[in-house]
């Protein structure tokens, strides 16, 4: 639910911020060639997966300025996916519920003040956060670098940042680009477009002990159910009959899920033996990172179009996501690992617009794929800029 009382705040926010926080004007080449020591990013607003396709702004960033300090401003629901990111040196922790708890919200901004950042980047391809620049022009920077606002409906960015990246809408480009489009237009940029997530030695620890009270070991077959949107949803039966497939072919199965993964679960599991066979495992709710290890340990792995296919793209993983209103073109990991079946067409439905389309991808067209990934090609080569 949204929070009516931040709206107001927000709204002054934007006029204070057009009015009275102006920083210094810089050039694109007077950036580059500042040095800082200490970067400050501001993302505070994502979905898992974008957070991710974000990662290689955070890699540009460090490439253009190899011996800066950097920290990055994220919200609590992504802050395990950059935990251990090598291009970023510390994390701040934003929740929206600060506007309501004002001793809160000074603390983290007394903590930002104390990193003393040189330059802050507001980090925003696809909206304005009004919210996000008031943390960079609060952060004490003496430079604020940030998306023109006005494609947005905002009139901030001019009147307050040191320097304005170009926010044209690039809506025919991948993610990966299109988040790293406003810091090209700028000149930072990288040819490595591979994201990133990194695994920490315990969450890697915790994923074994986890298979040993499962009695799996590396090299089992992975699927995950869920997704954060309905219409990404393949059918829970469809999902069932592929692990009762994949075990009498002899692979073990582990089962992943999340905490909006409850439907999708119980559905496949309707539709499996009570209990399940020896070597089919439902895996404990866990951490994103030991999620992760678990993935990285997999020997393949099936899923919908939602964040997770992501995190097993920068693992890499052999993948194999399947696809229904969103293009692939734009939205699948950008690692060879990963293998996108897209739904051939669209039934009427009447749950919306963009539903009707998971169904129509046939259980005997991904057993086939899922089976084939290494021979497809799953190699996880990184993605470069050509």
């Amino acid at each position: 639910m949204p929070d009516r009382k931040a709206k107001p705040v927000k709204r002054l926010l934007s006029r204070w911020i057009a009015r009275l926080a102006r920083r210094p004007a810089l050039t694109p080449a007077q950036l580059r060639d500042l040095a800082p020591r200490r970067v400050l990013l501001v993302r505070q607003h994502n979905q898992m997966g974008d957070m991710i396709c974000a990662t290689p702004c955070f890699r540009a960033l460090r490439e253009t300025f190899p011996d800066a300090q950097i920290a990055l401003v994220t919200a609590p629901v992504n802050r395990e996916v950059v935990l251990h990111n090598p291009h970023l040196d510390r994390i701040f922790t934003f929740e929206q519920r600060m506007w309501r708890r004002p001793a809160r919200l000074w603390g983290l901004l007394a903590e930002m003040r104390a990193f003393r950042p040189d330059v802050a980047f507001v980090l925003a391809s696809v909206s304005f956060s009004v919210t996000s620049a008031a943390l960079a022009l609060l952060s004490g920077a003496r430079y604020v670098v940030g998306a023109d606002s006005r494609p947005f409906g905002h009139d901030v960015s001019a009147a307050a940042f040191s320097l304005e990246m170009p926010s044209r809408p690039e809506l025919d480009t991948h993610a990966v680009r299109h988040s790293l489009a406003p810091l090209r237009g700028i000149g930072i940029t990288t040819r490595d477009l591979s994201t990133v997530v990194a695994i920490a030695p315990e969450e890697e620890e915790t994923a074994r002990r986890i298979l040993d009270d499962l009695g799996l070991r590396p090299g089992y077959w992975a699927l995950h159910p869920g997704a954060g949107k309905g219409q990404n949803i393949w059918p829970a039966e469809r999902f069932a009959a592929l692990v009762r497939r994949a075990e009498a072919a002899g692979h073990a199965v582990l089962i992943l899920h999340g905490p909006a993964d409850a439907q999708a679960l119980a559905g496949v599991l309707a539709h499996l033996p009570d209990p399940l066979p020896p070597t089919v495992k439902v895996a404990p709710r866990a951490s994103i990172g030991v999620g992760a290890a678990l993935l990285r340990l997999a020997d393949r792995f099936l899923c919908n179009d939602t964040g997770v296919m992501h995190l097993a793209g920068a693992l890499p993983v052999p993948t194999l996501a399947l696809f229904g209103p969103t293009d692939p073109e734009l939205w699948k990991p950008p690692s060879d690992a990963v293998v996108a079946l897209r739904s051939p067409r669209q039934t009427p439905d009447g749950r919306g617009p963009e539903y009707g389309w998971m169904e129509n991808i046939g259980e005997e067209d991904v057993w086939r794929a899922w089976r084939g990934l290494r021979v497809a090609g799953a190699t996880g080569e990184r993605a470069t800029e050509e």
